[in-house]
């Protein structure tokens, strides 16, 4: 499978890339980044061919020699080139928020329902063996009390810096001034404000808990009410109130630190103990999830580890993306239940901020 990677940041380069030139079924053919020393320099390490700085012209000179392309580009981006994307028939592995907003993310949906390229969104938690197995556990629970939902990471751009010599785009105050602008409409209209606070949280909010939305979602389906959502600390904590299918009650909390440790969880109470998801940093290869459950609690208690696997689920989702592309497997983590995801997160901060939601629910 002939693959372009479009965007070479930080994931791109820890995960993306060396794991697509891993895979025995993929080669990758070009690469696309604004950042002209990127491109050369990967293009030299991986001996990749086609080199671009501009994804339209990636996607216009090689769609006809490409199978597929890998978005892993800024968030505001990501809506525009995967459509450009899915017009010319590639299969389309796009990054985490599908969009910033959720009639960008329609636009996504359209465009994949138009051509019979797959399109796949990087919800690589999905894939974790650990969130397999923890789904399986959570059908012994006789009935659910509680899910609680916790994203604190940590400062990544230290934590990266630490343990991987990434490369640094080279871009002009113009090109970053420009992003940002972009970014922030986006940001502002779906939020439907352009109070700096709210504005920062979403995109804070939005880009730290969609993926924990979607896990919740794989588990429990779809969110049927809001109740309660505050945003506290100026933009850094949001917590929330949800409900999902069979009035199952969930309590949502994010938020931003400058600390160095992982704090992602997901735990379910239940009347006979309790199931716990405890999720490694993302951004260090191989480090397993972890499984924890406790059963009793008034007389006597059965307490039990698991670490299903140390495969790396950025892999996972990678391998699964061909098998998808191939035929042999169908898409898991598609566009429309990732519309769904941003919108419900807008929604959060439009129901902070006492206005109505762009979901149903």
């Amino acid at each position: 499978m002939q693959v372009g990677l479009i965007g070479a940041g930080n994931i791109a380069q820890i995960m993306h890339l060396p794991y697509l030139v891993e895979i025995p079924e993929t080669e990758v053919a070009a690469i696309a980044d604004p950042g002209t020393n990127v491109v050369e320099e990967l293009g030299d390490r991986y001996d990749i061919p086609g080199r671009y700085t501009n994804s339209d012209d990636l996607i216009a000179e090689e769609a006809e020699s490409l199978d597929g392309v890998v978005i892993a580009t800024p968030m505001h981006t990501h809506a525009e080139t995967a459509i450009t994307a899915l017009e010319a028939d590639l299969h389309t592995f796009v990054e985490k928020p599908v969009a910033v907003t959720p009639e960008d993310a329609a636009d996504v949906v359209a465009a994949a329902d138009d051509t019979d390229a797959v399109c796949m969104i990087g919800y690589m938690k999905r894939y974790d063996p650990s969130y397999k197995r923890f789904a399986e556990e959570l059908e012994n629970a006789e009935s659910i009390d509680l899910i609680t939902n916790t994203v604190i990471p940590p400062d990544v751009g230290s934590v990266i810096g630490e343990v991987y010599d990434n490369i640094p785009a080279d871009l002009d105050d113009e090109f970053l001034q420009a992003s940002g602008e972009q970014r922030a409409a986006q940001l502002q209209a779906a939020i439907g404000t352009d109070d700096e606070t709210l504005t920062r949280a979403y995109g804070y909010h939005l880009e730290s808990i969609c993926h924990d939305v979607n896990a919740l979602r794989g588990l429990f389906g779809e969110v049927t009410a809001i109740d309660h959502v505050d945003v506290f600390n100026g933009w850094q904590y949001l917590t929330a109130q949800l409900r999902y299918e069979g009035d199952r009650r969930c309590t949502l909390q994010s938020g931003a630190t400058e600390r160095k440790w992982y704090d992602e969880r997901i735990r379910v109470d239940a009347p006979e103990g309790s199931y716990a998801l405890e999720f490694s940093n993302a951004f260090i290869k191989n480090t397993p999830t972890e499984i924890k459950i406790k059963r009793g609690g008034t007389e006597e208690i059965e307490e039990s580890r698991q670490t299903p696997s140390h495969e790396e689920s950025f892999k996972l989702e990678l391998e699964y993306f061909v098998e998808c592309a191939e035929g042999r497997e169908e898409v898991l983590t598609g566009p429309r239940e990732a519309k769904r995801d941003v919108e419900l997160i807008a929604d959060l901060i439009r129901a902070h901020d006492g206005r109505d939601p762009v979901g149903s629910y």
